[in-house]
């Protein structure tokens, strides 16, 4: 049983010294080219334009608009350099007899990393979410909620970026007659209503208030959030055409989902030029549980990679190198059930 035992920790070792594992961060899938292919070269001119666009979709999700900037205007070759695998999942033909290519492609994260760090930038480990959304438009006196809201009935039917991944879902706040009269109570303080007291917050922790007061060519948005327990409050101007009131609305919209999204990224940012360490003590109930925590670390595209310092008959000392902050490695390991528990700065972990 010892020499097993020996034999897996060498294992875990000398295999992950350098692991950078996969994740849907670095994964763009569903890229859709179309044009016509008669030769390898029609074929090479569409994987070309999926790889730009999956990069485009890739900065949009994981880069905050500064930095989307900067490389918004990056050479093709440094692109293809930075993929690690493509799969053309779909090849369909429309009444034009035109390729509808739906191409999977994967970007190699070490590189990614790399590529990222040399200049300088951050990215956003971001993961999917789902935001109750409160929309309430205020017209002098008057303010609406529901029926008569333009933002409530065209929230969810504009998108701030066409090639924007979708990792926040929008749900609509269902009408009901505690939450009006809340508003209602409340409609000379907005501001300060609290998301967590009305009804439709129940289900769903995470929510997104906006208020909107439009009046004459202005409009003022008033946007509070509060994602995992973490509350920000930014407020925003706009211009509006009262000839075009429906179009200067859509860009308040589309301006203002936006700016969630870059909330959503600010608070995941990860500095891949300061890396930080962490000691971690992993009780042995089972010899399979070296296999599983190797399993659990690889899965984690933050660390970069892990090491046994120390054995014993009742615990493995494993380190690790990750990027981010400690909360974040917290809320990784305890999404894969991982207990945790910290005594005097000592991390003790053990597998459920």
């Amino acid at each position: 049983m010892n020499k097993v035992i020996i034999l897996i920790i060498l294992i875990f070792i000398f295999k992950t010294e350098t692991v950078f594992s996969s994740n849907i961060v670095y994964d763009v899938n569903n890229v859709k080219i179309i044009g016509k292919i008669s030769s390898d070269l029609d074929r090479n001119k569409l994987l070309d334009l999926s790889f730009k666009k999956a990069f485009i979709k890739f900065i949009n999700k994981t880069l905050l608009e500064n930095d989307i900037k900067k490389l918004s205007n990056i050479d093709l070759e440094e692109i293809k350099n930075l993929i690690f695998s493509y799969q053309i999942s779909k090849n369909e033909i429309n009444k034009n007899k035109e390729n509808i290519l739906t191409i999977n492609i994967k970007f190699d994260q070490k590189k990614v990393n790399n590529f990222l760090a040399s200049r300088g930038i951050p990215y956003a480990d971001v993961s999917d979410i789902s935001l109750t959304v409160f929309t309430v438009l205020v017209k002098g006196k008057e303010i609406f909620l529901y029926s008569d809201n333009y933002f409530y009935k065209n929230w969810n039917n504009l998108n701030s970026n066409e090639v924007q991944e979708d990792f926040i879902t929008y749900n609509m706040s269902l009408e009901n007659i505690e939450d009006l009269e809340y508003f209602n109570n409340n409609k000379n303080n907005l501001e300060l209503i609290d998301g967590r007291k009305l009804t439709a917050q129940l289900e769903n922790k995470n929510y997104a208030l906006i208020v909107v007061y439009s009046s004459e060519d202005k409009l003022k948005a008033f946007v509070k959030t509060s994602i995992n327990k973490k509350e920000v409050n930014k407020n925003f101007k706009f211009e509006l055409d009262i000839n075009e009131e429906s179009n200067s609305y859509n860009n308040v919209i589309i301006e203002l989902k936006n700016q969630i999204g870059q909330i959503w990224k600010s608070q995941n940012l990860i500095d891949i030029n300061t890396p930080s360490f962490l000691d971690f003590f992993l009780k042995l109930e089972d010899i399979n549980d070296y296999l599983k925590i190797k399993k659990i670390l690889d899965k984690i595209d933050i660390i970069e990679n892990y090491s046994v310092i120390e054995l014993t008959r009742d615990h493995a000392k494993i380190r690790i190198k990750y990027n981010g902050k400690i909360i974040k490695i917290k809320e990784k390991l305890t999404e894969q059930k991982i207990k945790i528990n910290i005594i005097e700065d000592q991390w003790n972990l053990k597998i459920n």
